[in-house]
């Protein structure tokens, strides 16, 4: 913790400098081999696992919004000026709930950028907004007096159980979401240095010594009035948080690493990313599923494994749709009725296309096509799939609140959850359109 403290006592520019090269030296350690077409992964089972590496992705197109698309990043963005409370400058998760959780907050953050890089809102509502948010974020109470509580109320700033209610002790950390809370404080530190202060101060306040071991990330939970610690993330959700921390400076070594615990599962003839830890053995469930991997794509450009790793998640869905003609595009997501969120993946606790709760119930009425993932996937990468992508989601347009969340796969009826994740990712993929990634780790695009 000597370093972390050396890291906030000194200039923000030698943070940042500090935290590139870290993470220069861990995308150098994954790229280094990227000429060869086999790749030898070595997992926990002894076995070895030979994976030939697509040689030739299909590449996204950039350039200015054309009419269409702005008019959809006018429309995603009503949702932002209809579910912001104006005293916090925090958004809500779904419209009518006033409660909030860092990885929503995150996609907040992130539209707020990129409605004013695109020209949707002014300089000076760019401004006003990030100030109140940040504002914010340095007087919420902490969990344990160490890190963000997981959810919070956001008229009250008071710590919330899931279900909004309040509550003193609060309920945990989760250190994903901590993580992709980074990615936009991140941004802001490199690209609008008029908010390092508050930024700093946000992060000054944050006690990681618990969150953080020998690079492993740990989440807090709260069960019958216990803390329990457990290790936090699974394949493509643990890599994609770890790379805002490793921009931070901090060691985040094996949390990063693709090796340890990846296999392959063919899913429609195409051989997925899985992680192999069992839910019953690591107390976690298992999802391959699209959103850590178009958020990788959008926020920081991909690396070389997350590059094949996103291609393999999206070819699955493709195949399904060609084979079924059942559009596919599958993710986490709210629904508008119970149980209100799902995790529908490719492969999921050893099943695909599971459509599961965190608690492990399954159903494949919960299967939706998301709005999120269909326009994320259609502009990642430009094949004909796109286009039938994009055509399902035109009718997904709320009168006021921006775009609904998806449409059930099972009867075609519309998903009518509105939310901050939905809409904000929405302004996201319109941002890598015109900009690139977020965060260019890769270099330009």
């Amino acid at each position: 913790m000597q370093f972390k403290e050396a890291i906030l006592q000194a200039r923000s520019q030698i943070a940042i400098i500090l935290g590139l090269l870290s993470t220069g030296i861990i995308i150098f350690m994954l790229t280094d081999l990227s000429h060869l077409g086999v790749e030898t992964i070595e997992i926990e089972t002894d076995t070895v696992i030979q994976v030939e590496m697509t040689q030739d992705i299909p590449r996204s197109k950039y350039g200015p919004l054309t009419e269409e698309e702005r008019m959809i990043a006018e429309k995603a963005w009503q949702y932002f000026e209809n579910n912001t409370n104006a005293q916090t400058g925090l958004a809500d998760s779904v419209k009518g709930f006033n409660f909030t959780t860092l990885w929503d907050t995150s996609s907040y953050l992130l539209a707020v950028i990129a409605a004013y890089r695109l020209e949707v809102i002014t300089k000076k509502d760019f401004t006003e907004r990030i100030d109140t948010a940040l504002d914010s974020l340095i007087r919420i109470p902490l969990y344990n007096d160490e890190l963000p509580n997981k959810s919070y109320d956001t008229k009250t700033l008071s710590m919330t159980d899931y279900q909004n209610r309040p509550t003193d002790e609060g309920i945990g950390w989760s250190a994903i979401d901590i993580g992709r809370l980074c990615v936009p404080l991140n941004v802001l530190l490199y690209e609008y240095n008029e908010f390092t202060p508050e930024v700093r101060a946000i992060v000054s306040r944050w006690k990681f010594e618990r969150m953080f071991h020998d690079g492993v990330m740990y989440g807090t939970s709260r069960n019958g009035g216990r803390e329990e610690v457990h290790q936090e993330g699974r394949l493509g959700y643990e890599e994609y948080v770890s790379k805002s921390f490793a921009l931070l400076g901090f060691d985040i070594s094996q949390a990063y690493s693709y090796l340890d615990y990846t296999g392959f599962a063919d899913v429609e003839g195409v051989e997925v990313p899985v992680d192999l830890r069992l839910p019953s053995q690591f107390g976690a469930h298992t999802y391959t599923l699209s959103e850590p991997y178009i958020l990788d794509g959008l926020e920081f450009g991909w690396d070389h494994y997350s590059r094949e790793f996103s291609y393999r998640v999206y070819l699955a869905q493709k195949s399904r749709f060609e084979r079924t003609g059942t559009i596919t595009a599958v993710t986490e997501t709210a629904l508008d009725e119970d149980p209100y969120f799902v995790y529908n993946t490719v492969f999921g606790d050893g099943i695909p296309w599971a459509s599961l709760t965190s608690n492990g119930l399954r159903s494949e009425s919960w299967r939706t096509i998301s709005t999120k993932a269909a326009l994320g996937w259609a502009y990642l990468y430009d094949t004909d799939y796109s286009s039938t992508l994009l055509g399902k989601i035109q009718p997904l347009q709320t009168e006021e609140d921006g775009f609904y969340a998806g449409i059930y796969e099972e009867d075609n009826r519309i998903n009518k959850a509105i939310t901050c994740n939905t809409n904000g990712i929405i302004l996201e993929i319109l941002h890598y359109k015109v900009f690139g990634p977020y965060l260019k780790i890769q270099g330009k695009k």
